[in-house]
């Protein structure tokens, strides 16, 4: 799935009190390829998004997104997507985050869906970074059915039960440098990220993934380039400091942005 991006950025920045606090907007949308799909023909996504910084300690970050996706079957997909992150620089050179991302979709298996998110990171400013970082899922919707198999008197017999609440545990280790001169040409960010998902039950592709991810970003003055891709298998993937959320039960082998 690839997604373009183009966005438009409003800036406000204003003192409040005896401590500077800095507020920034952000309108953004752009459509979704899927060119490679059997199933789906084409997307877009619109949103708005927040931040607030208080002194360089405190910040808080906020979306509200909407996506449609159009299947070749005629069928469609609207979904909202609400998030909120708090992050935490008291301590210098480290980072302390959490968050909570809330869907609302015509999915039904995912609809009402909840993720909790959070994490860590030591850093040097323009130099490297290291963290970890942590999601947990829960669709409480999501019907899974369960096959038990056993013996008796030599003969096997299986029997399937339904349950409905699906879990979903994500660890995601990175570690990222920078190179180059930011003021004179320009610094590039290099990271890399791994991926380890857990489903509490099998939905039909197994219940351990594992993937990487590299990231590539150039900086200069005002002017940013990112790209990105990742290889192995992920499904209910959660992304970018929990404000993308792989919701659809579809396991992903690949992917670039």
């Amino acid at each position: 799935m690839k997604k373009l991006l183009p966005a438009v950025l409003l800036i406000f920045t204003f003192a409040y009190g005896t401590e500077p606090v800095r507020f920034d907007a952000m309108v953004y949308g752009g459509s979704i390829n899927y060119s490679n799909s059997e199933v789906k023909d084409y997307g877009y996504y619109l949103g708005l998004y927040g931040y607030i910084g208080i002194d360089n300690l405190h910040s808080l970050e906020g979306s509200i997104n909407y996506t449609y996706i159009d299947y070749l079957n005629g069928s469609d997909l609207n979904q909202f997507d609400y998030t909120a992150l708090y992050t935490n620089y008291s301590i210098p050179e480290v980072k302390i985050k959490a968050g909570i991302h809330y869907i609302d979709s015509d999915d039904k298996a995912t609809d009402n869906g909840i993720v909790l998110f959070g994490g860590g990171e030591i850093y040097e400013p323009y130099k490297k970074n290291a963290g970890i970082d942590f999601a947990y899922s829960y669709y409480r919707d999501y019907n899974v059915a369960k096959t038990s198999t056993y013996s008796f008197m030599r003969r096997r017999f299986t029997s399937t039960t339904n349950s409905t609440g699906l879990s979903v545990f994500q660890i995601s280790p990175k570690f990222g440098f920078y190179i180059g001169d930011y003021y004179n040409y320009g610094s590039f960010y290099l990271e890399t990220r791994g991926y380890y998902i857990r489903l509490s039950d099998d939905v039909a592709f197994g219940k351990n993934f594992f993937s990487v991810e590299q990231n590539v970003s150039y900086f200069y003055k005002n002017f940013v380039l990112s790209l990105s891709g990742w290889i192995g298998e992920q499904t209910f993937a959660v992304k970018k400091d929990g404000f993308v959320v792989y919701n659809l039960s579809e396991k992903y082998k690949s992917g670039f942005s």
